[in-house]
């Protein structure tokens, strides 16, 4: 399940400062910017990201004209929410921390505590999709006690109530405290709000991923196949994100056959979102680009100014564009290197010793003893064994009835490197030759590669991986699948 899930609760309900509106305003660019705000919401349920951005910043243009905090708030908030949603959250935080200005200036009362309370959970899905976990949980309390501390029962949709209580739950998932995550999700599910289903369905979802993390896999996918069957079942990512769990469920069942089938389901899925996503942040760059261009239109003093800043963006954008074509040319290059290394049996090794480490007394061996021992290394290679995570010198030198003076004596000396940097470069070629002669792991998860490979985390996966190979394995994987699908034509 990918960390953007959490994110895409939102997705039923969209832009949840769009919603909400209290007294009507007199000024009619109030009513016109809240038509356009529910348009905007209508066309993100359809899925249609696109229309829905182009809606929101004609809705923002309306409200940027008048006093009405409270209308303000909502537009910066609900474009917030619009750019998480794309995965770019510096502009995120942009229009987030505008909202928040605006918030501040509307009086005290319920009304403002509502809104407080919807701008914690927008910091807690920034802080969610960057990995942040323990931030992202301290601000989902936080809108909590603020929709909790409202006067008025009434004030607060049970929709942002339950929201708030849902989120919590599913960071606590991340931050591996799955008691407390249950104990919040149950709370979320057990509260009546026949309006909104669909937020029962991303709790569920959440449960299941509990289960499935205890080993109840059959229980984790009577959840799934529920949601999947159910009429209340709209939203694509949430769907998306199903099917993913399924493949994986079910291959930790041995079920290859669903596996492979959920999997493809998953695959194609998320390519039609990802085209839809690439559409909505196209039409979002161009809409701001227009917001530039109407600035630089209606300034007089500071039109040259502004025109050059614009000039030295558009310059900084081209640098950019080019630097990330040349990392790509490289990173492919290196990639291309790796694969030919592979097929000679060696990979380029990560640095093995630090300027003040202290080398070891060579250790004198028999010369048969020395021979028998790289015979047994060479087995121990082709046996897969290294992934086991426990494995040390140790253990090693037991299973090989040798001791660990003479084993790490030969690795040294016949190896070129120390035990650690050993193991590890046979864990990465393993997995490398995995993902790349075996398309279904191109699909998998990082930390699934990692645990695959013998790793006991996804980050040291990550740091010798990439001393290893000179890529990181994002990058792998990317190279990897680029080079099945030119296979495939």
């Amino acid at each position: 399940m990918r960390i953007f899930f959490l994110i895409t609760i939102l997705l039923f309900n969209v832009n949840c400062f769009a919603q909400n509106s209290t007294a009507e305003q007199v000024d009619p660019r109030d009513k016109k910017s809240r038509e356009l705000m529910e348009l905007a919401v209508d066309y993100f349920k359809k899925n249609d990201f696109n229309k829905s951005t182009q809606l929101l910043f004609q809705a923002k243009e309306l409200a940027e004209e008048t006093n009405n905090y409270e209308l303000t708030a909502k537009i910066y908030g609900s474009l917030s929410h619009q750019y998480t949603q794309l995965n770019l959250n510096d502009k995120a935080k942009e229009y987030l921390d505008k909202a928040i200005i605006q918030i501040n200036k509307m009086p005290e009362g319920d009304a403002k505590k509502l809104y407080k309370g919807l701008s914690f959970i927008e910091l807690g899905n920034i802080a969610f999709d960057e990995k942040k976990f323990p931030e992202s949980n301290m601000y989902y309390k936080k809108s909590l006690k603020e929709f909790q501390s409202a006067a008025s029962v009434s004030a607060i949709p049970i929709y942002h109530y339950r929201r708030s209580l849902y989120n919590i739950g599913n960071s606590y998932i991340f931050i591996d405290k799955n008691d407390s995550a249950e104990v919040y999700l149950n709370r979320s599910l057990a509260v009546k709000d026949d309006q909104n289903k669909e937020l029962d369905l991303f709790i569920r979802k959440a449960l299941a991923s509990i289960y499935s993390g205890k080993k109840d896999y059959h229980r984790a996918i009577g959840i799934l196949l529920a949601i999947i069957n159910s009429k209340d079942l709209e939203n694509t990512r949430l769907k998306s994100d199903v099917y993913q769990s399924l493949a994986e469920n079910y291959r930790l069942i041995d079920d290859n056959e669903k596996s492979v089938f959920y999997n493809e389901k998953y695959v194609a899925l998320n390519n039609s979102n990802k085209e839809k996503e690439y559409k909505a942040i196209n039409s979002a760059i161009s809409e701001e680009q227009k917001d530039y261009r109407n600035a630089i239109s209606n300034a007089d003093h500071n039109t040259r100014t502004l025109a050059v800043i614009s000039t030295v963006f558009l310059i900084l954008m081209l640098l950019l564009i080019i630097f990330l074509i040349q990392k790509r040319k490289k990173e492919k290059i290196a990639f291309e290197l790796l694969i030919k290394n592979l097929k000679n049996n060696q990979l380029v090794s990560e640095p093995q010793t630090l300027q003040n480490e202290v080398k070891p007394e060579k250790v004198t061996i028999p010369e048969l003893v020395e021979k028998d021992l790289l015979d047994k290394l060479s087995r121990f290679e082709e046996s897969g064994k290294f992934t086991n995570p426990k494995l040390n010198i140790s253990n090693l030198a037991v299973s090989l009835k040798t001791n660990t003076s003479y084993l790490s004596e030969v690795i040294n000396s016949q190896k070129g490197k120390n035990f650690n940097a050993y193991i590890n470069e046979l864990r990465v070629a393993y997995i490398c030759d995995k993902i790349y002669n075996n398309k279904a792991y191109q699909n998998y998860k990082i930390s699934y590669l990692a645990q695959e490979a013998g790793f006991t985390s996804h980050s040291s996966f990550t740091t010798v991986f990439k001393n290893i190979t000179g890529i990181s394995p994002s990058v792998f994987l990317r190279e990897a699948s680029k080079k099945s699908h030119s296979k495939e034509r």
